[in-house]
């Protein structure tokens, strides 16, 4: 992506947080953003980058805890194919 597209991209999540009453402080990315992190620290946010071929733990971690989550909620239901919407409402917390 290009700079100006990935700018315009984190303004506007970091827009929508704050509508929600949420403060963004940091941002833990991937390679990809950092030739755009001197602009994202100009705005009071730190840009956490993990190195080549790493994943970020974090977010790891989340989406593993989220995939747990699921199935095990699945495991309960009685279906044999999920509705579309149930898969949506499964993921929220």
């Amino acid at each position: 992506m290009k700079k100006a597209m990935l700018i315009t991209s984190i303004e506007q999540v970091m827009q929508a947080y704050t509508v929600w009453g949420f403060r963004i402080k940091a941002i833990l990315s991937n390679g990809q953003f950092q030739h755009i992190q001197q602009d994202i620290q100009q705005k009071g946010v730190i840009l956490n980058i993990c190195s080549a071929n790493e994943h970020v733990p974090e977010i790891e971690r989340y989406i593993r805890t989220l995939k747990e989550r699921m199935c095990s909620i699945a495991t309960v239901l009685p279906f044999k194919e999920y509705p579309p919407h149930l898969i949506v409402e499964m993921v929220y917390p």
